[in-house]
């Protein structure tokens, strides 16, 4: 099986290193230059952490003809916001039976690519679909890429779900972490990251802003921030069940995910091991805001909104983040028009992610 990796960050280095060590023939591919050129010199990736060995490269590009011609299975590892762009940048070049992963889709990113390719007249057979969480916990460490863990459990969906079950066999053959999920609304319902990363930020600016070094979770969620945040899950939970999805609270997530011990999400967080070592960002524009707001919390308002729910936290959380960034993230990020779903009701909704009319 020939795959490309979509994305040359902490994830899709990560991903690409991996699975060229596992024997797969692998094209990586990043939009621009600087991210790959020491990777071109090395003709690889050297691998730390969990791995640790060199992983040859077949094919390292700007170029997204060459990464995904010929190709079996795309795996996009990019911030959600770059979804829209590499949609674009992919449709002219789609072939049949291509299976395209989302890794992760944050919310709606199966449902927005989707709506793309319709829009730029794409009629090849694709097979489309979401993951819930992405694969492993890395970061890039020039000249390496540390793979610090690997989820126990990876939920995904295609869109329609009646594709689910050929994407998820196949990805299991990647890795058995990967898991068939009801439909792209339960992993776009289940974006944990939404719920962790916008609020904690907001309440830390002021200690991003002074440079201060501290543990992302570890040091920045205390216990009346995951009391905020249980709060703001609450909603998101609100907005599943009104769709009839079946949703973890971020607690049970994170004793599924990570084997995490503890009566509060408080206790839970502490006991993660694998936030050992995860800092606070180090700017203020970070994916935190930039990415887990416009495309996590906003389509979760959205879709609240149309369905009747109340999201009064997580409405002020992208209030307060568009004042003080002075960005329109409501403007900015994935609604129901941008999914396709404008005038749809529950049943609707549910039909369209199932059946794909």
């Amino acid at each position: 099986m020939k795959i490309a990796v979509l994305g040359a960050g902490n994830g899709g280095q990560a991903l690409a290193g991996y699975l060229s060590s596992k024997g797969f023939s692998v094209a990586l591919y990043n939009r621009s230059e600087k991210r790959i050129k020491t990777l071109k010199v090395n003709r690889g990736i050297q691998l730390s952490g969990l791995f640790k060995e060199f992983a040859n490269l077949e094919i390292i590009t700007t170029d997204i003809k060459k990464a995904i011609e010929d190709i079996d299975l795309i795996m996009v590892v990019l911030p959600a916001q770059a979804h829209r762009f590499i949609a674009k940048t992919c449709a002219p070049h789609l072939s049949d039976e291509q299976i395209i992963v989302l890794n992760p889709g944050r919310t709606g990113g199966a449902l927005e690519f989707q709506n793309i390719l319709k829009k730029k007249g794409v009629k090849e057979r694709i097979y489309l679909a979401e993951a819930q969480t992405f694969l492993f916990v890395s970061r890039v460490m020039d000249p390496k890429v540390k793979i610090l863990g690997v989820k126990n459990s990876v939920p995904v969906a295609a869109l329609p779900a009646s594709d689910t079950k050929k994407v998820v066999d196949i990805l299991k053959n990647l890795h058995i972490s990967f898991k068939k999920a009801k439909n792209v609304l339960e992993t776009s319902l289940n974006n944990i990251g939404a719920i962790f990363h916008p609020s904690t930020m907001i309440f830390n600016i002021g200690r991003i802003e002074s440079k201060e070094r501290f543990n992302y979770y570890f040091d920045g969620i205390t216990p009346q921030i995951a009391d905020f945040l249980e709060r703001v899950d609450n909603e998101r939970r609100m907005i599943a069940h009104k769709l009839d999805v079946k949703t973890s609270s971020a607690s049970d997530w994170l004793r599924e995910v990570y084997d995490a011990n503890g009566d509060s999400l408080y206790e839970l967080i502490q006991d993660t091991e694998k936030y050992e070592g995860i800092g606070a960002p180090e700017f203020l524009k970070h994916r935190y805001i930039f990415e887990d707001i416009p495309t996590g919390l906003v389509p979760m308002a959205s879709l609240g909104k149309l369905l009747g729910v109340q999201t009064p936290l997580i409405n002020n959380v992208i209030g307060i983040a568009s004042q003080f960034y002075r960005v329109d993230f409501m403007k900015k990020g994935r609604t129901v028009e941008s999914l396709g779903l404008e005038g749809k009701n529950k049943q609707q909704i549910i039909d369209h992610v199932n059946g794909g009319e």
